[in-house]
């Protein structure tokens, strides 16, 4: 559970929830662990992520150069070894791919698998996590980051996303809102505060000492014999404390001697925890006294911390792993003492960093296996494309009636298509009987056989590109999604009209089976994708919109992850097998026929008997 309140200048927990002004520099937010103790950070501002992303872009601005170079190089390698006309292409359409997956996949892939930083939010000491303080996952980077189309606007000012940073109670852009994260600046690592002169120290802990002072308080209204009774048994319980011999006490029996020791250890007490605290900085006497007891045990369990998060936790020794645990639960409830006994600002700041720290790690999500990501993939993605049925009906009503509308209004009607079909697509379309007569396809002709791997790498990186930003529309309410799957079915009705009408539909229709059953498919599951989270926004339920909104989106990214799969076997199969010469029109035809017969099955049949795969995402708050 998270707590915000703007203006908190202290990092304490305690002056988070405490009104004050509102700053928009030093906004705090609290989380609660699962042991039911809150730890403070600092949100962090638009400035110091304005900076941390600008030195991301110069990073992979840098990479981007390299790369820039090192294609050059190999190009004049492999001209001298093969030619350019031969090696050129492959290159290029390599070198594009990795480009794609650099810009795309840099902050989906740090954040996502680096414990939500960049390189540029370590450097600027800031951190990703969702709301409820567990640490970042993969599919919740991917969520915050394909968004980041949203946050960009209008054109690449950032505009929006700024002014939700600035003004938003948790600094959450849009991004932020849909995956359910924020970013906290991490603060520096606390040292513990000084210790007090041993001889100036408590020497009682706190339930001692409360009934002493009880005692020395009420001794006058007690009964003689009462009196004399407790004062011999608290005699004998502070004996190790009293400066009388154990023989004495016996022989005192609760008479004026005990009496008499037991109040100048009352006295002498008193005085000690009346400086204590001052002396050690730790807070209070109580606080002090805390410091003193368990400071070997803090230090023990911050070398062990340095130790884990150097080497990573699963490569720990079995009983350092056991011990890690139990520090763990040791110092979150030393928090929760220190704070109940006021302790001093560098004290509970010393405990929530290494209670932090802990948490971060423990609860750190495992690593995805290759089966646990197969799982995923069989499994998974069709099993939520199941739970999702109506959005997804619902997109592939918007992508292919407005295609069938724009077939029916325009067939036959040759003035009607000029309006609606591009220039480039109406020369096809008047070119392929020409074409057809010399035993050319429709993608013979648009693309060169020697061109086949750059037109596959720009096929597959612009369908990508485009089924993200249709993904992204659904954070507008689904009106961006909505805009992107009408207008391309307009245009898929206005090339099947065009070749319609010159006779020619075969020859259209040869070039797009092979790779459109995969293609088109996954343009509608996108769109259901981004119109299930579009749901959240307009159709909440009895959920707040913001929870609706994280809970759909986790189901929606999965769906995407699945599509983007699609999208590049679907590109591969665009430059490779559509365009080929050497397969004949029927041959392409049962190609596609072929996919659909894997690719449906695959969504409607598989995973159905089998159990859902545990979740990575944190649990819910």
């Amino acid at each position: 559970m998270a707590k915000t309140t703007p203006g908190a200048a202290s990092p304490t927990p305690q002056s988070a929830s405490s009104p004050s002004r509102d700053d928009l520099r030093h906004r705090q937010v609290e989380f609660e662990t699962p042991e039911q103790v809150a730890v403070g950070y600092e949100l962090a501002g638009p400035g110091s992520r304005f900076v941390a992303f600008v030195l991301d872009a110069l990073i992979i601005t840098t990479a981007l150069i390299l790369l820039a170079v090192l294609t050059l190089v190999v190009l004049v390698d492999v001209a001298l070894r093969v030619g350019i006309e031969a090696g050129m292409p492959w290159v290029i359409a390599i070198s594009s791919v990795v480009v794609f997956a650099l810009v795309w996949g840099y902050f989906i892939a740090f954040e996502g698998l680096r414990n939500g930083q960049t390189p540029g939010k370590r450097w600027m000491g800031l951190r990703v996590v969702y709301r409820n303080g567990f640490p970042l996952t993969l599919p919740g980077s991917a969520i915050r980051n394909l968004l980041r189309i949203v946050d960009l606007q209008p054109g690449i000012t950032g505009l929006v996303g700024g002014l939700f940073i600035l003004f938003h109670p948790r600094a959450q852009r849009p991004g932020d809102l849909a995956a359910g994260t924020v970013v906290i600046r991490e603060r520096t690592t606390e040292s513990l505060p000084a210790e007090a002169d041993v001889r100036e120290a408590p020497v009682l802990d706190e339930d001692a000492y409360a009934v002493l002072r009880s005692w020395a308080l009420q001794r006058g209204s007690l009964a003689a014999k009462a009196r004399a009774r407790i004062t011999d048994r608290l005699a004998r319980q502070l004996a190790t404390h009293l400066e009388l011999a154990p023989q004495a006490i016996e022989a005192a029996r609760g008479g004026p001697a005990a009496e008499e020791a037991l109040l100048a250890l009352y006295q002498a007490e008193s005085g000690r925890r009346a400086t204590s605290g001052q002396a050690s900085g730790a807070g209070s006497p109580a606080a002090a006294s805390l410091l003193r007891r368990q400071r070997p045990r803090w230090e023990a369990w911050d070398r062990l911390l340095a130790d884990a998060r150097k080497r990573g936790l699963p490569r720990l020794e079995e009983d350092d792993l056991t011990e890690f645990a139990s520090l763990y639960r040791e110092v979150t409830a030393d928090l929760a003492r220190a704070r109940t006994y006021r302790g001093s600002q560098p004290l509970l700041a010393f405990l929530e960093d290494a209670v932090g720290r802990g948490h971060n790690l423990l609860y750190r999500p495992p690593t995805r296996s290759v089966g646990k990501a197969w799982h995923w993939l069989r499994s998974g993605v069709p099993r939520t494309v199941r739970r999702c049925w109506a959005p997804i009906l619902l997109a592939t009503a918007l992508f292919y009636g407005p295609g069938l509308v724009t077939f029916a209004a325009t067939a036959g009607n040759e003035e009607r298509i000029e309006r609606v079909t591009p220039a480039t697509l109406l020369e096809r379309a008047r070119a392929a009987e020409g074409q057809r007569a010399q035993g050319i396809g429709y993608g013979e002709a648009v693309i060169a056989e020697d061109e086949q791997p750059l037109a596959a790498a720009s096929i597959l990186t612009n369908n990508v590109r485009v089924t993200f930003m249709a993904f992204a529309g659904g954070l507008l309410a689904g009106l961006g999604t909505v805009a992107i799957l009408v207008l391309n079915g307009v245009m898929l009705g206005a090339a099947g009209s065009a070749f319609h009408f010159e006779g020619q539909s075969l020859h259209l229709w040869a070039f797009v089976a092979p790779h459109g059953v995969l293609e088109l498919t996954a343009i509608c599951l996108a769109g259901g994708a981004a119109l299930w989270m579009a749901s959240a926004i307009l159709m909440p339920g009895r959920r707040s919109r913001a929870d609706a909104l994280m809970e759909r989106t986790r189901e929606a990214i999965s769906i995407m992850g699945g599509v983007v799969i699609i999208l590049v076997i679907a590109g591969i199969i665009e430059g490779f097998v559509s365009p080929s010469p050497h397969l004949s029109e029927g041959a392409k035809i049962a190609f596609g026929i072929g996919t659909g017969l894997v690719l449906f099955p695959w969504l409607l049949l598989a995973g159905a008997d089998e159990d859902e795969d545990p979740d990575q995402d944190p649990p819910e708050e």
